[in-house]
């Protein structure tokens, strides 16, 4: 049985989620090197792979919204041009 079994709450969260870690990052992390970002991109990455895998797609949905923060987080650092 998954943990999170329906989508449409799965997806709230990972929508909180999403907010919650773009905005930590925006706000107290100011610069984050390359390499830190690409090995937390990967390794999310591959457990979300890992969590459809499993049939766990609310939490992989979850894991994604955080990618997604992450990656926002250099698209806004480099419009910004810090």
């Amino acid at each position: 049985m998954p943990l999170i079994p329906d989508l449409g709450i799965a997806a709230s969260v990972a929508l909180v989620v999403f907010f919650i870690v773009l905005g930590l990052l925006v706000l107290f992390i100011e610069d984050i090197d390359l390499k830190i970002v690409l090995g937390l991109l990967f390794i999310l990455l591959g457990l979300t792979v890992a969590l459809l895998a499993m049939g766990e797609a609310g939490v992989a949905l979850i894991a994604l919204a955080a990618i997604a923060a992450l990656v926002m987080d250099q698209v806004f650092e480099h419009f910004a041009g810090v």
